[in-house]
């Protein structure tokens, strides 16, 4: 075996654990599922250290995964793996002349997000402020403005990346991507929106900005409403969350369920919680969402709260489920409906599940968020050519088990897939196809869900001119 150190540029930071090593010291994983110690972890400050790392992988047989975020619990990491480490590649500009931001390949949401709001713009960016923006973008990027703008994808103007292989067979090197390029590098932007794991390593991605004030937000903030029921009223709850749909295109709401924190009156009481919030006037949002203020919810629940927020803190809320803790993975779909009756039996059993071995499982949590398709189908017409299938569903299912002992994985699955299979029912109900979110792929997942036939035909012709010799990990060819 070759000799990593010397292989590599001085400007790599690079560990090479041993047995002794502290998995959590060298990669820092949101699950601790399906990861191990890796062969090495190579931190790159240039694009040399990119080609000569993916040159030392390709002629040893080791396999390279770019990492920004550490969410992406789907993807294998173990003794054949070099993490490659982004966050020195983490520059953002923005071009208001344009109307573009330009992002490096370690970014994380929340850097984005509050570097565009200091200067009164946004982009599409993930619901997270700890999810990277390139691993979001590889499975279609959805957003909080999903209904106005369409996923992520829908608004690329360039991707430079240096890909594990080339057609011309030369040394590796980067390549810049744009909605202009033909022949195989077109087929390779192509895949890259939706179904990029895998093809090389992005240094950066050139999105669409634009200015805040374009919403006619009340005060540029973000109006919000925050309605917490106790479990005796899920089916009230359900049934405000059902009435909303499908929303408006300003609108989007969530459906969570989750366990109250430590710092509440009653610690770790199960809680219904429906988040709204609406990109445009408040005046327009009390009136899209007057269902909310009608005596028959608001006296079942708990708390109702009318406020506003700015871009910079709109994934706030959320930051405790972004903790590097135990087991987690998505179990997830996309449907065109859901009934309230389906919502209140998946409630009752997560209450059950999360109610085990406490509090090691009192993190697991539901999510059911939902959007206008609208602008998605609209997009289609310009991007067909891209990797998103379910461009028709406008609710999106995610059921997460988090436990601390891998013993609990089977009862977590079966929780999990009972989620998904419940709030499934209207749709099959119809015979519509099941779809799923390819950044919540499950290990051994049926890639049907995720990709239709034709795209999955097409992601095995890219690969086998950008990643001939297998050196990253895809969601369809896997290793």
């Amino acid at each position: 075996m070759a000799d990593l150190n010397a292989a590599l540029p001085s400007t790599c930071s690079i560990t090479i654990p041993t047995a002794d090593t502290e998995l959590h010291d060298v990669v820092p994983r949101w699950s601790n599922h399906g990861v191990s110690l890796p062969y090495a972890v190579v931190t790159p400050s240039t694009v040399e250290d990119l080609t000569s790392t993916i040159s030392f992988a390709t002629a040893n047989h080791k396999k390279i995964i770019p990492a920004n975020g550490g969410h992406g619990s789907f993807v294998p990491i173990n003794g054949e793996t070099i993490y490659l480490d982004m966050r020195n590649f983490n520059a953002i500009t923005l071009d208001e002349e344009h109307g573009t931001v330009k992002i490096e390949g370690g970014c994380v949401s929340k850097d984005v997000l509050t570097y565009l709001a200091g200067q009164g713009w946004y982009t599409t960016l993930p619901n997270s402020n700890a999810v990277g923006v390139i691993g979001s973008f590889l499975g279609g990027l959805s957003h909080a403005l999903n209904g106005m703008k369409g996923f992520g994808i829908d608004h690329v103007q360039a991707i430079t990346i240096v890909p594990f292989s080339h057609p011309d067979g030369f040394t590796p090197h980067p390549i810049t991507l744009t909605t202009a390029s033909t022949g195989e590098e077109k087929a390779l932007f192509n895949a890259l929106c939706g179904a990029g794991h895998g093809l090389g390593i992005i240094t950066s991605l050139t999105l669409t900005a634009w200015p805040i004030p374009c919403l006619n937000m009340t005060n540029d903030q973000i109006w919000t409403r925050r309605l917490i029921f106790p479990p005796t009223q899920i089916e009230a709850a359900a049934r405000l969350y059902t009435s909303l749909l499908p929303p408006p295109a300003e609108l989007n709401h969530v459906l969570g369920f989750l366990r109250a924190p430590p710092t509440a009156p009653v610690p770790g009481a199960p809680m219904v919680l429906l988040s709204l919030s609406y990109f445009g006037p408040a005046a327009a949002a009390d009136e899209a969402c007057k269902a909310t203020y009608e005596e028959e919810y608001t006296s079942k629940a708990i708390t109702a709260v009318t406020g506003t927020t700015g871009f910079a803190n709109m994934n706030d809320a959320f930051d405790a489920i972004n903790a590097h803790a135990g087991y987690k993975e998505y179990h997830g779909c996309f449907c065109a409906e859901v009934d309230a009756a389906s919502i209140v039996s998946a409630f009752e059993d997560w209450v059950r599940f999360s109610a085990k071995d406490a509090p090691a499982r009192s993190r697991s949590y539901v999510v059911i968020g939902a959007w206008s398709t609208e602008a998605l189908l609209k997009n289609a017409g310009k991007t067909g050519e891209k990797f998103f299938a379910a461009r028709d569903r406008g609710v999106f299912v995610q059921a997460t088990p988090w436990y601390s002992e891998l013993g609990v994985k089977g009862e977590a699955d079966a929780w999990g897939k009972g989620v998904v299979k419940k709030l499934r029912e209207r749709d099959r109900a119809v015979g519509r196809r099941d779809w799923c979110f390819a950044n919540n792929v499950l290990a051994g997942q049926d890639v049907r869900e995720v990709y239709s036939e034709d795209m999955i035909a097409k992601i095995g012709d890219v690969r086998r001119v950008w990643d001939k010799n297998f050196v990253g990990w895809g969601i369809v060819d896997g290793w």
